[in-house]
C-alpha cells in the first residue's frame, strides 16, 4: 500500500458500505465493484467501512489490480481510499 497524505487525496466518489456488513456473504464487495466500474482508471473511491470489512476489502482490491492509497481508522470507522486500476 502506498501511503498518501489525506490532504492530497480527492475522492471522486464516497461509498458507505457499513450497513452491508454480513460475515456470510460479501455484498459490500459487490457494491464497491459496481462503483468502480462507473469510474475511470486513476480515479479515487473513498469507502467507509468497519474494521471487520477492512481485511476483505484489502484482499479484494489487490486481487483485482486496484491500488490501496490510504486507510484511516477513526474509532472504528475505516476510510479506505482506492485508486481504480485498468
Amino acid at each position: 500500500m502506498t501511503e498518501v497524505n489525506c490532504d492530497q487525496l480527492r475522492a471522486e466518489k464516497t461509498l458507505d458500505v457499513r450497513g452491508l456488513f454480513n460475515p456470510i456473504d460479501c455484498r459490500s464487495l459487490g457494491v464497491i465493484k459496481l462503483a468502480l466500474q462507473e469510474m475511470r482508471p486513476g480515479q479515487v473511491l473513498e469507502v467507509l467501512a468497519n474494521r471487520f470489512q477492512q481485511r476483505e476489502i484489502q484482499a479484494w482490491v489487490r486481487k483485482f489490480s486496484h491500488r490501496l492509497l490510504r486507510e484511516v481508522d477513526e474509532q472504528g470507522l475505516v476510510r479506505i481510499y482506492i485508486e481504480k486500476g485498468r
